[in-house]
């Protein structure tokens, strides 16, 4: 039984705050992809589920969709941001992005699911993080 007490002891009676969070862990939402096209931009997301969903799109929208294409290509000029779950830092939705210097993401994932239209948030497209921000 000594040595139980002795073990009870020893033991800090707290743990530092520091230790149990980060400032990653104190937002809702936080998700790492590829860095496809630098810039930050902040606001309301569009989410675009397929092709025939794109006529949501108004001018200065976040987009964020599963898989980009080649039919985003005439809609990229009126785009603020762009958010792709599928891709790499050459997919065609990338080289749209940086011909157009949209900040995009690419390969986060399966955001979607996580998010809703009207959600706000952050993309980073320097370090290729997307967060939500309200």
């Amino acid at each position: 039984m000594q040595s139980l007490n002795v073990f009870h002891q020893s033991v800090s009676p707290y743990i530092p705050w520091g230790v149990l969070t980060r400032r990653e862990d104190m937002v809702p939402l936080k998700r790492r992809g590829f860095a496809a096209s630098p810039g930050i931009v902040e606001g309301p997301c569009t989410i675009v589920r397929n092709p025939e969903d794109l006529h949501s799109l108004h001018d200065g929208a976040i987009l964020v969709c599963d898989a980009p294409s080649p039919v985003l290509a005439p809609y990229m000029r009126f785009l603020r941001g762009l958010v792709a779950g599928l891709g790499g830092p050459h997919c065609i939705a990338a080289g749209y992005a940086r011909e157009k210097e949209v900040p995009a993401v690419v390969g986060v994932g399966n955001l979607i699911e996580a998010i809703h239209t009207g959600d706000v948030i952050r993309i980073d497209g320097s370090s290729g993080t997307v967060e939500i921000v309200g």
